[in-house]
């Protein structure tokens, strides 16, 4: 309920209300000015919240109603968001979460979204330092963050745990015995919910965005049953297409490297023709994983490849190929990680 009364030569809307809840934490005795957000009240320090953003300075200078005898502004944003983004400017614009997980990801967006929306840059820089830390545009850095995951989830869930295809016979490769599926969409962020968010507060960065695509066409495996369309519900209808497209584009590219068997110069040891059918015999033995793997590993070709680099070595003398040569495959399984990993954008189609 509001009333209009004339202070000076002023009308002033004056709202009268009863039962709207304080915030616990954020209702401060000497604040001069009380945000609403649906039936929550937040009493702050308008001074505080002006200085460090220029859309609060700017709407506290509007006309607004009065209540309990402070200023009393009317907020578009839910109370969580209100919550996140104020609890940040009076904490000296940190964010006190030390960790990116399924349980804080939904502060850090609404921190986002707010501090994005009220323009206020420090923390935003710091959520977004946040992802390039846990998704890197770097293939180096993206090795480190897969070996700690893998052995997060060993630690976990035990040594099944994240097998690829090419620490198992071919047979097994081709279709047989697998290791039983982990939730890993139950301890992880969704990379559809970080682009999601990041599109919303107009990131659009390629090397922001294409680690999280990739990341995303990594966990396509779990698509469907029960919750079919719940994975991708939060993106753009672009980006939905992106992430097909890019799936298609990518496995292509792989399966190409795959059957393609490399040839070598003439090296000083081993005459080229001797060791140019071990190579291919050695090739051969683990495109059967490669190509014929289960559908969890087919989606992770930077993984895949990074799998069987041990296999060279190991196999070497088998197939009578000269050491010189098998640094020369692994040399190869290198680059064709590198050019994978350098084609991401564009198989994502991300400018």
């Amino acid at each position: 309920m509001a009333q209009v009364q004339t202070v000076g030569n002023r009308d002033q809307v004056v709202v009268h209300g009863r039962g709207a809840p304080q915030h616990a934490t954020l209702y401060f005795d000497d604040g001069n000015v009380i945000l609403r957000t649906g039936r929550t009240l937040f009493c702050v320090h308008k001074s505080l919240l002006s200085k460090h953003s220029p859309v609060f300075r700017d709407l506290f200078e509007q006309p607004h109603g009065r209540f309990r005898g402070l200023l009393h502004v009317e907020m578009g944003e839910t109370p969580e968001e209100v919550e996140a983004l104020v609890n940040v400017i009076y904490d000296g614009l940190r964010i006190d979460i030390d960790d990116l997980t399924v349980e804080t990801f939904p502060t850090l967006a609404n921190i986002l979204r707010m501090a994005t929306k009220y323009k206020i840059p420090r923390p935003c820089e710091d959520i977004i330092a946040r992802f390039r830390a846990e998704w890197p545009s770097t293939l180096a850095q993206h090795d480190t963050k897969e070996s700690d995951f893998r052995a997060r989830m060993v630690r976990i869930y035990g040594g099944a745990y994240g097998k690829s295809a090419a620490d198992m016979p071919a047979a097994q490769g081709a279709g047989g015995p697998v290791p039983p599926a982990v939730p890993e969409e139950d301890t992880i962020v969704h990379p559809a919910s970080v682009i999601a968010l990041l599109r919303a507060c107009n990131y659009h960065d390629t090397d922001l965005l294409f680690p999280l695509f990739y990341r995303l066409s990594c966990t396509t495996w779990q698509f469907g049953g029960s919750s079919l369309g719940h994975h991708l519900a939060p993106l753009l209808a672009a980006d939905v297409e992106r992430l097909v497209v890019g799936i298609e584009r990518l496995r292509a590219a792989h399966v190409a490297c795959a059957v393609e068997i490399p040839t070598f110069p003439q090296q000083p040891t081993n005459p080229p023709h001797f060791c140019m059918a071990g190579v291919a015999q050695l090739w051969a033995s683990f495109t059967p994983p490669l190509l014929l793997g289960s559908l969890r590993n087919a989606r992770r070709p930077l993984e895949q490849w990074r799998a069987v680099m041990p296999m060279v070595e190991a196999h070497e003398a088998q197939f009578h190929v000269c050491n010189l040569c098998a640094r020369a495959i692994t040399a190869k399984i290198v680059g064709i990680r590198q050019y994978l990993w350098a084609s991401l954008p564009f198989f994502f189609d991300l400018p």
